[in-house]
């Protein structure tokens, strides 16, 4: 229900009661008391004017907000067909067809609810998310359902070692290369020391189907502020342990991460990733083991850079490499290197409507020294409610 109509019928209401006030017994009663009845007959109007902007409420203390988005893509390819994301690259050898190639879609769309309880202990929160990338692209799947309360969460969401606080933004749904990117179900507790510090802790679902244990996080994040805004680092790992052809294998990764705001409407985000074992946990995806069963070691960056034109204008930069140590077994063919630059315009002619082009460009370098580069351009129209 739209908010003009909202208070139409709520300003009818206090009308309509107001006169069937007067028009009764208590037409008798003094002007004293007509005046409260009306001062609490907007007061209540008031309250609910103020609930459809923060949510609607389902029971008493509770509020449940719907939002979501529609997003169409269009892709123009102009060295190899990369698909639905430019994940393709990861993919690229010599026996790919090359050639220009065009297509659209709207799977990211995106649809959730949120819920907000009041309790003795303070707000007991849901969120249940979706999107259309279900089967490569198409069928609707799970994205984030989970539960908060008193700084524990259970349910799926972000991994707690993700930096998804720094993550630079993209029109592209994959993103760049040398970061890690996994939403796992999970039990997590994060506790605020005060001051900006806090730390966390979670007990995970490997997003590997060769691990036979749970992954276990640690993070820690401390945010402040400086002259020119806000700022935010963090520093998180994994521990994993995954099975192999001889027994099992140790797994870890570390990151550390950030983001700042470096001037007038231009902003930071880095990330740096290490790890042995943690190929599966990455953008792009990957081996987590060799052949002789030993972690193969990864290392990452990735660089965003954004900048604001006015409140409507936007240009966003992203750069992500990522590099694989040779490891048992490894093959010429196989990829020793991924690197990826998105670069992108958003334009906001309103509130909830964004309007962008991106240009992305990557290379995949195999073991063998042969390399693979590809070129899209992106437009995207993006509708949120």
């Amino acid at each position: 229900m739209g908010k003009r109509f909202s208070k139409s019928i709520n300003r009818g209401f206090i009308g309509a009661a107001a006169m069937a006030v007067l028009a009764g017994p208590a037409a008798a009663q003094s002007n004293e008391t007509l005046q409260q009845k009306v001062a609490t007959l907007e007061a209540r109007v008031a309250e609910l004017e103020t609930e459809s902007e923060s949510g609607l409420k389902i029971a008493p203390g509770m509020t449940l907000t719907f939002y979501g988005y529609a997003k169409a893509d269009l892709l123009f390819d102009q060295d190899y067909d990369l698909g639905n994301t430019i994940f393709g690259l990861a993919n690229l050898n010599a026996a790919t067809p090359a050639g220009s190639a065009f297509t659209g879609h709207a799977f990211q769309s995106r649809l959730g609810f949120t819920t907000s309880t009041n309790t003795s202990h303070g707000p007991l929160t849901t969120k249940v998310e979706g999107d259309f990338f279900g089967g490569g692209g198409g069928q609707f799947r799970l994205r984030h359902a989970y539960g908060e309360y008193a700084g524990f969460l259970a349910g799926q969401t972000w991994t707690n070692w993700m930096p998804i606080e720094s993550y630079p933004g993209t029109l592209d749904f994959q993103g760049p290369a040398g970061i890690p990117f996994a939403r796992q179900n999970q039990f997590r507790y994060t506790f605020g020391f005060g001051e900006g510090l806090s730390a966390s802790f979670s007990v995970e679902n490997d997003p590997s189907s060769s691990s036979d244990r749970a992954a276990i996080t640690a993070a820690a994040s401390y945010r402040f502020s400086h002259g020119m805004g806000d700022s935010f680092v963090k520093l998180a790992a994994v521990s994993r342990e995954l099975s192999t052809p001889t027994g099992t294998e140790d797994a870890y990764g570390v990151n550390l991460s950030g983001n700042t705001s470096l001037w007038q409407g231009g902003s930071l985000q880095v990330a740096l990733t290490t790890g042995e074992g943690i190929g599966s946990y990455m953008v792009f995806g990957g081996p987590d083991v060799d052949s002789a069963g030993k972690a193969i070691e990864t290392d990452g960056i990735t660089i965003g850079l954004t900048q604001a034109i006015n409140d409507k204008l936007a240009l966003g930069l992203a750069y992500g490499k990522r590099e694989i140590d040779r490891y048992a077994g490894a093959l010429a063919t196989d990829t020793s290197e991924l690197e990826t630059v998105h670069f992108n315009v958003t334009y906001k002619p309103v509130e909830r409507v964004t309007l962008g082009l991106e240009y992305i460009t990557g290379e995949r370098t195999e073991f063998g020294g042969a390399s693979f580069d590809a070129d899209r351009i992106q437009a995207s129209a993006q509708f949120n409610f």
